[in-house]
């Protein structure tokens, strides 16, 4: 196990000025500043949201970040018509990043929940479209529909086929913010990048109705099929990451699909209910109701479907090399799945403790930096 705590150390979440009697909110605010590292915010528009906003009032919430996005929207197309590119495609980013903020306390299933993330879908595949190279939108065959979903080249090539990775989706949410977690990075080290919507989450649950599965592996297949096709990616090169909930569909992937050959996860999750549901924080909760179906005041339904969702005598089959980033603040996250995953993997592990809040901004460079790098090296 290393510990990271170079530089001046972190205390602890509530000293995070925003809302410090308010861990969701602030651990959220916490997320905003750091997507700043990806292109997904800027700092100063974030300042501008959160400033004045009542701790506790989600309409607030709602309402300064969906005006941020439309302000920012205004100012990607009007870039785009005078074709100033580079500035339309990192405020469509933006844009579509601050659809998203909008909608994190909404309740899901409403028309203004459907707006917002249709907002951010479209900004997501206008900033797409306008990069170098092009982001390219996917569409992928899975038990009679197609999983939407994003394959991000690399900026430079190595080779002719390039190494890769698939990033694990979480619960409810779509894809699109999964590039904040490292695919910018990647990409700047020659990697690609897929990620998409499996049942559960974003345009999959959205359109399809088709609710999360404990055996991830299933609709993984369908991702490293497509990936392993494509003639510009080396199929003996490829690797999965996660974070979260993602993490624990990274493991299940990496130890049922023998294609993969190293996994990297930033917050490890061992058994979905007890590390997320039962701890309660950051709209966990309300995320897996989505994700399985479930009326989120179903308690106890969803904590039953929840039982299956567990790494117990899945994570000691786990024989490819596996990199563990997770922070040491716990006020929205036990530290204690990332020991219980590392225990039982087989394979050459390691675990590296952060000296961070959950979400890692007081580490954010380093902390993407280390895992792209880990990949880099073990897809040689």
């Amino acid at each position: 196990m290393t510990y990271i705590a170079r530089g001046p150390t972190y205390t602890r979440l509530s000293d995070f000025p925003w809302f410090p009697d308010n861990p969701s909110f602030n651990i959220w605010a916490v997320r905003a500043h750091s997507m700043n590292n990806s292109g997904v915010t800027d700092v100063g528009e974030v300042v501008r949201v959160l400033t004045g906003m009542k701790s506790g009032d989600t309409e607030d919430w709602h309402n300064r970040w969906r005006n941020m996005a439309d302000s920012v929207r205004e100012i990607a197309e009007k870039a785009e018509s005078e074709n100033h590119l580079v500035t339309a495609r990192k405020a469509y980013l933006r844009a579509a990043g601050y659809y998203r903020f909008s909608t994190i306390f909404a309740k899901r299933g409403q028309a203004r929940t459907l707006a917002m993330y249709e907002k951010h879908i479209d900004c997501f595949g206008k900033f797409a479209a306008l990069s170098d190279p092009v982001i390219e939108r996917v569409q992928i065959p899975y038990d009679g529909i197609t999983m939407a979903g994003w394959y991000m080249p690399p900026k430079k090539k190595t080779s002719a086929k390039n190494p890769a990775y698939i990033y694990a989706t979480g619960q409810g949410a779509g894809c699109e913010f999964a590039i904040q977690t490292s695919p910018t990075e990647a990409v700047e080290r020659g990697m690609g990048v897929l990620f998409a919507d499996t049942p559960g989450a974003g345009s999959t649950l959205t359109y399809h109705k088709r609710y999360g599965t404990p055996e991830y592996e299933k609709p993984f297949k369908a991702l490293m099929d497509y990936l392993t096709s494509r003639p510009d990616v080396d199929p003996d090169r490829v690797g999965v990451a996660g974070s979260d909930f993602g993490a624990y569909n990274a493991v299940r992937a990496a130890v049922f699909d023998k294609r993969v050959k190293c996994c990297g996860v930033i917050t490890a999750c061992y058994d979905a209910l007890e590390d997320l549901y039962d701890y309660g924080q950051e709209q966990h909760r309300p995320g897996f109701a989505a994700f399985l179906g479930e009326d989120p005041d179903n308690v106890d339904a969803i904590r039953v479907k929840l039982k299956p969702y567990t790494l117990k005598g899945v994570a000691e089959k786990l024989t490819v090399p596996l990199l563990i980033l997770h922070a040491e603040e716990t006020v929205n996250y036990p530290i204690e799945p990332a020991y219980r995953l590392l225990h039982d993997a087989k394979g050459p592990k390691e675990l590296r403790v952060i000296n961070s809040d959950h979400n890692t901004m007081a580490r954010r460079m380093e902390v993407l930096s280390m895992l792209t790098d880990w990949f880099m090296d073990h897809l040689k």
